[in-house]
């Protein structure tokens, strides 16, 4: 059995369908049973778990041989992974394939690295076998501009115009997860996962507008980008701190690597395709054209 953890989240939707598609059968635990309404073919069971209840994670973990674990970034991060980690032990999982960032180190200047590196080290000290899966920048990350860039044509970040990103697709990220939950050879391996080029976020605009036919621009001003975060609900500060270390190198965000081919025998899913994919998301009839980068 296979358990997945972060089912409702953007990487584990997509590792959920990839492994429901392929006929594996699969445990997904999930917090609330009204979420069990995400799809419910005959090889998904859902089972409730919450990471801050470690009464719970031992019938989520029963049976179960190889899982994904990933949990949402927050203060509470290593704990909760922590407690996962020491049930599946006691559960017997001879398996744990972790969804992690790259550079992730446990002394990281960025609280946001520094946790995932604290967890993976949790997983390392448990004695089982682990794979640590350590992807890019998601290109679905821009789903969270789809609403800027259809009214005002334009997207934000605060890394530098200059500073080129290996953007990778989900679809992609999950291709990888689930060779390493199913295939054997993948223990003790971490996977650095990134898209086939690295590119600017001025690059990522002109791919935009060419895919929608539309002008997009690219706003890198701290205070729109923080207002933006703001109104996300996200920890502005959190993020801005993550920012600055992939702008100082962490991680190496604009090396591209071959795990995706490697892995899953395909060709990764490049920006344009993406964009391409998804481009009706980000355009509307009446949009309106900027001529340059919209600042408050």
């Amino acid at each position: 059995m296979i358990l997945i953890t972060g089912a409702t989240g953007t990487n584990g939707r997509e590792i959920v369908k990839q492994l429901s598609d392929k006929g594996v059968k699969i445990r997904v635990m999930i917090r609330k049973r009204e979420n069990a309404g995400l799809a419910h073919p005959s090889n998904i069971e859902y089972v409730i778990g919450n990471f801050d209840d470690f009464a719970t994670l031992g019938g989520a973990l029963a049976e179960v041989e190889r899982a994904f674990l990933l949990s949402p970034s927050s203060a509470e991060q290593v704990t909760r992974e922590g407690n996962f980690i020491r049930a599946a032990k006691r559960a017997g999982v001879h398996h744990v394939v972790r969804f992690s960032i790259l550079g992730a180190e446990p002394d990281s200047p960025s609280r946001l690295i520094r946790r995932h590196g604290q967890a993976e080290q949790l997983l390392r000290d448990s004695g089982m076998a682990f794979t640590m899966l350590r992807p890019s920048y998601f290109m679905q990350n821009l789903f969270w501009h789809a609403k800027d860039i259809r009214s005002r044509g334009v997207f934000y970040s605060a890394l530098p115009a200059t500073c080129k990103h290996s953007h990778v697709d989900v679809r992609d990220n999950a291709a990888v997860a689930v060779a390493a939950l199913t295939e054997s050879g993948h223990e003790g391996k971490i996977y650095r996962i990134t898209g086939p080029e690295a590119l600017t976020y001025q690059e990522v605009a002109e791919i935009l507008s060419d895919a929608t036919g539309k002008k997009v621009d690219f706003d890198n001003s701290l205070k729109n980008y923080s207002r933006f975060l703001k109104d996300l609900g996200l920890d502005v500060n959190e993020v801005l701190e993550l920012d600055a270390c992939v702008a100082k190198g962490a991680g190496d965000g604009s090396a591209v690597t071959n795990t995706i081919f490697e892995l899953t025998r395909r060709q990764p899913i490049r920006f344009a395709q993406f964009a391409g994919d998804y481009s009706q998301l980000f355009k509307e009839a009446n949009f309106p054209r900027q001529n340059g980068i919209i600042r408050n």
